[in-house]
């Protein structure tokens, strides 16, 4: 369902999208797709997606889906160093960076290929802490 949103958003624009009735969710009913969503995942997609043609970087939508995930845990695993690093020193930066590398709830939702919002709300919030503190 993600990926069939932010492919009728990066195709369509985002009123077509807040519009767009997606009949092959929750069939045999269907589903009002812009209106039900929050669209932070798509709307990062597509403007990922929008950045990269801007810059004559020729890419399919489905390629910036698969690879949104693990780009983003890397920058988690930034952030992380850079909050640690802020509250402790640069040595528990680094080992907390390592650690949220290596935790098993954290890469299954960071592979190639896992398109869900988990990705990118654990850098927001990462990063968002950072800037905070």
């Amino acid at each position: 369902f993600n990926y069939r949103s932010t492919h009728h958003l990066a195709s369509h624009g985002f009123y077509e999208f807040l519009n767009w009735f997606d009949e092959r969710a929750w069939y045999p009913l269907g589903r009002i797709g812009g209106g039900t969503v929050y669209p932070g995942l798509m709307v990062t997609a597509g403007l990922i997606h929008w950045i990269l043609n801007m810059l004559n970087v020729t890419v399919h939508i489905r390629d910036v889906c698969v690879f949104l995930a693990p780009v983003f845990s890397g920058l988690t695993a930034i952030s992380t160093f850079l909050l640690t690093r802020e509250l402790w020193n640069q040595g528990a930066g680094l080992l907390a960076a390592c650690f949220i590398a290596i935790v098993p709830g954290y890469i299954s939702r960071s592979v190639a290929g896992s398109f869900d919002n988990e990705g990118i709300a654990i850098f927001a919030l990462q990063f968002t802490y950072y800037l905070w503190v």
